[in-house]
């Protein structure tokens, strides 16, 4: 698949975690899905990222992401994303605190037959947490 739909698809998945329109990780994302870098509590499969796009339209009902840089090679896309968003929900155990916060992150994600396989994040967890007066999550 060229690059660039492979990068269009990556569009469509930050329109999933905007809307929380599941229905789009079921069609590009692949069934048996591995996330190397899982959201906690959920599992590296499709479900699992289905459960962490619930997980943050919970905490930050009113998030908006989006794709800052995008660069392809063959099937695989690295992406930078920023989220802008109230914490007004649950977010890891842990009560809403209304604070407005801007949270970023980088990923890689693999394609195969024009649906995502693979998937690796680099976003700082305990960063976000502070950003919201929050404890970090324990580090084994």
């Amino acid at each position: 698949m060229p690059p660039q739909q492979n990068q269009q698809i990556m569009q469509q998945i930050t329109e999933a975690f905007n809307t929380g329109n599941e229905a789009i990780i079921d069609q590009l994302v692949d069934p048996a899905h591995t996330d190397h870098t899982p959201f906690p509590s959920t599992s590296a499969d499709r479900e699992g990222l289905k459960r962490q796009i619930r997980a943050m339209r919970q905490a930050f009902p009113d998030a908006q992401f989006s794709i800052e840089q995008m660069t392809s090679q063959g099937e695989t896309v690295n992406y930078t994303w920023k989220m802008v968003g109230t914490n007004r929900g649950q977010l890891m155990g842990h009560g809403p605190t209304n604070k407005q916060v801007t949270h970023t992150g980088t990923g890689t994600v693999t394609f195969r037959n024009g649906k995502i396989v693979e998937h690796q994040s680099q976003d700082n967890l305990d960063d976000l947490l502070g950003k919201l007066g929050l404890p970090p999550l324990p580090h084994p």
